[in-house]
């Protein structure tokens, strides 16, 4: 049975007290209303729960686990209450801007055949930049060779699509249950992305602990070996190295040419398994090899004859490996 509110807020929490009241009034400030939030706490030691309990709102469920067992369990409880047309993401610790939600379901009754929608983000504390996300749903699923291109936490969810898949979140991936969960997403539905800063995600110092990115990184590589062998690609370590390079998660170790030779075998692979929509593969390929001769050049893997060959095409390139070279002997001689 369906339930009379339009959208479900999936709020998992565990010790946001310091910041959770603005997160809960950025939701409680809507100019869309009809909503019910469920509030999954994860055994937090803080105040959250006295702070989510302080609001006296029927729209606010609250469900206390009795031990703490992480984020993807948090949020499949939450997960499995939801009947609501479409759930929405939010951490307790960011805020939503107060046309958030009437803008993302506004575009998902508009377009039926969009299962998942996500927003810009704007970023914010730490640092202070816009996130931008891949509009094209073809890109989106190209794109899911190296990684997720909508952002998870601003994005709204068609529920039916999780209901009538049994789709639910997977801890299969150490802090990967949103890449593994697009990725599963991909043979289903169809996702984009709308722009506008609707969710402000915060930065703090313990989102970048650099013993989680090493963890992360070993979680990748898992992921890739599976992506690899849906392909029939070889997974190999030199293969694996060049698949978490490409995707800027290592150092660029092989030439140019292994690159290229690499990314020509992942094409042609999937011409014949059809994991991913070619067209839109070989442009996504495309543009990570681009890109990666930038740092190919940083990290002083590229001479200068293979830049020079490559200046028809992108005539740029000679300066950034002048400069790249002056740099370097700059550094070297303080």
């Amino acid at each position: 049975m369906m339930s009379d509110k339009k959208i479900s807020v999936l709020l998992p929490n565990y010790n946001n007290g310091h910041y959770l009241k603005q997160a809960l009034d950025s939701v409680f400030n809507q100019s869309h209303q009809n909503f019910v939030i469920y509030f999954v706490d994860d055994c937090s030691i803080d105040d959250s729960v006295d702070i989510a309990k302080s609001y006296n709102d029927d729209r606010l469920i609250i469900i206390e686990k009795n031990q703490n067992s992480g984020i993807v369990d948090t949020m499949n409880r939450a997960l499995a209450f939801i009947e609501t047309e479409y759930f929405i993401r939010m951490d307790g610790d960011d805020i939503s801007t107060p046309d958030r939600f009437e803008v993302l379901i506004n575009f998902m009754d508009e377009h039926q055949d969009i299962g998942v929608c996500s927003s810009d983000i704007r970023t914010f504390g730490k640092e202070n930049v816009v996130l931008h996300f891949e509009r094209d749903p073809m890109i989106n699923k190209a794109n899911l060779i190296f990684g997720h291109s909508i952002g998870h936490a601003s994005s709204i969810f068609r529920t039916a699509v999780f209901k009538e898949n049994s789709i639910v979140y997977q801890d299969t991936y150490w802090r990967l249950e949103d890449y593994d969960l697009f990725y599963r997403l991909k043979d289903i539905t169809r996702t984009t992305s709308i722009p506008g800063e609707l969710y402000h995600y915060r930065r703090e110092l313990y989102n970048d602990n650099p013993e989680i990115a090493v963890k992360k990184n070993e979680e990748f590589r898992k992921f890739y070996t599976e992506i690899l062998a849906e392909l029939g690609v070889e997974t190999s370590a030199k293969h694996l190295d060049m698949h978490l390079q490409l995707n800027n998660r290592a150092i660029p170790t092989f030439k140019l040419k292994d690159y290229k030779n690499y990314c020509s075998l992942l094409l042609n692979a999937n011409s014949k398994s059809k994991i991913f929509p070619q067209v839109e593969l070989e442009k996504v390929l495309d543009k990570y090899l681009s890109k990666f001769i930038y740092r190919l050049i940083s990290y002083n893997q590229m001479g200068p004859f293979e830049v020079l060959s490559l200046t028809r095409i992108k005539p740029s390139i000679v300066y950034y490996y002048f400069r790249a070279k002056v740099h370097q002997i700059l550094g070297r001689n303080k």
